[in-house]
């Protein structure tokens, strides 16, 4: 089995199987002589839970990974080029994230907001074997994807004439609400993780209770 075929099973297992198939793979990659791969086997880190959840999602529910990356691309042409209706792309990009939300878990949001302004971070979703969740990159991807400003031709008169910005201003207004949205739904993500965090907290507390409710009972 090559090494590619290797990742893809380990990353497709739930994360308390992880470690021992990647040492049994290790182990067999020793057996039968190739040292280097069994190095590479063991390199590979366990999941985290929210990792895992992304690698499970986009196994399990690939299409809609392909059409929320498909709407980001819309969303993104709306945005900086002109190219269709930037509200009925913005809507259509929130439903799909939220469609892979309600498939996948609150965990899985982050990577794919990641994913959603970055295509290193797509490809990185899509071959389904992170060992962490994607973090936010920055914006270049974004600005790749801006229309080049047609640049007049340099006046004899001047031969030092100023510099002149690379993007067109509506593009990096664009850019700015962009940004923007992604903090915003960044925003929401915490806010969601520490209304979560209370409620398990609260749910501790009242498992407590019943619990010294019940020695109480059995004296």
């Amino acid at each position: 089995m090559a090494i590619d075929e290797v990742a893809d099973r380990l990353y497709g297992l739930p994360p308390e199987e992880f470690t021992h198939a990647r040492d049994e793979a290790v182990r067999a990659l020793k057996a039968d002589g190739r040292s280097e791969d069994a190095a590479d086997a063991k390199a590979l880190r366990k999941p985290t839970a929210a990792a895992a959840a992304v690698n499970r999602l986009v196994r399990e529910h690939r299409g809609d990974v392909d059409r929320f990356l498909e709407a980001n691309s819309a969303l993104r042409d709306a945005q900086l080029a002109g190219k269709g209706d930037l509200e009925t792309a913005t809507a259509k990009q929130r439903q799909s994230l939220e469609r892979l939300v309600q498939e996948g878990g609150e965990d899985v949001r982050q990577s794919l907001t990641a994913a959603a302004v970055d295509d290193e971070a797509a490809a990185e979703l899509l071959a389904g074997r992170l060992a962490r969740e994607l973090e936010p990159r920055g914006f270049g991807t974004l600005l790749a994807h801006a229309p080049p400003r047609a640049r007049a031709p340099k006046a004899k008169a001047k031969p030092k004439p100023p510099p002149k910005p690379e993007v067109d201003p509506k593009a990096r207004e664009a850019l700015r609400a962009a940004e923007a949205m992604l903090v915003a739904r960044l925003g929401e993500q915490k806010e969601a993780e520490q209304r979560l965090a209370k409620a398990r907290r609260a749910v501790e507390q009242a498992r407590a209770a019943v619990e010294r409710a019940r020695r109480a009972v059995s004296r």
